[in-house]
């Protein structure tokens, strides 16, 4: 706050931004001695309603899909190398009779592949702090694939890792 020559700096070691916030709106309270606000609680009510509403969300995705639909391809014919313009490689192996896909500059980014539905599957992070995610496969009209693109599962993802704005094309490292 420039205009009250104040600057506040919060140092944590964790990703929660209600406890960031409690912690400066507190300081702010006593600074400028206001009556105090429990901040805590509030941005607690406030991370409980965001996330049932994600899971709802979660949940209403489940039942519209096409639960029994299968990939157009054989899993096999979705693994290779992908790149994307901005990150670069993307791998697409499969292991233990499933589809996994793993970020080369992001060793924490390996995902199994579950079928979701028609040629989407559902990315289940084995870093379990990143939210999982769906990628969809676009066919060219001879079956092979032309691109993929991500998007979060839920609406809560943190979007620091920036996978929705990938686009994935079929090439090589």
């Amino acid at each position: 706050m420039p205009e009250e020559n104040l600057g506040v700096v919060v140092l944590t070691n964790a990703e929660e931004g209600g406890a960031f916030d409690s912690i400066l709106y507190h300081i702010l309270d006593h600074y400028f001695t206001v009556p105090p606000t429990d901040w805590i609680a509030g941005f607690k009510a406030l991370k409980d309603e965001q996330e049932k509403d994600a899971a709802e969300t979660i949940k209403n995705a489940e039942a519209a899909r096409a639960a029994n639909s299968k990939p157009s391809l054989p899993l096999e014919k979705y693994a290779g190398i992908y790149n994307d313009a901005w990150y670069g490689p993307i791998s697409v192996r499969m292991e233990n009779a499933g589809l996994v896909i793993s970020f080369d500059h992001t060793p924490g980014m390996i995902g199994d592949l579950q079928h979701w539905q028609h040629d989407t599957f559902k990315a289940h992070w084995r870093q379990r702090t990143i939210e999982d995610a769906f990628i969809t496969f676009s066919l060219n009209a001879d079956g092979t694939i032309e691109s993929a693109k991500m998007q979060a599962v839920s609406p809560l993802a943190d979007f620091g890792f920036d996978y929705q704005d990938l686009l994935l094309k079929p090439g090589s490292k």
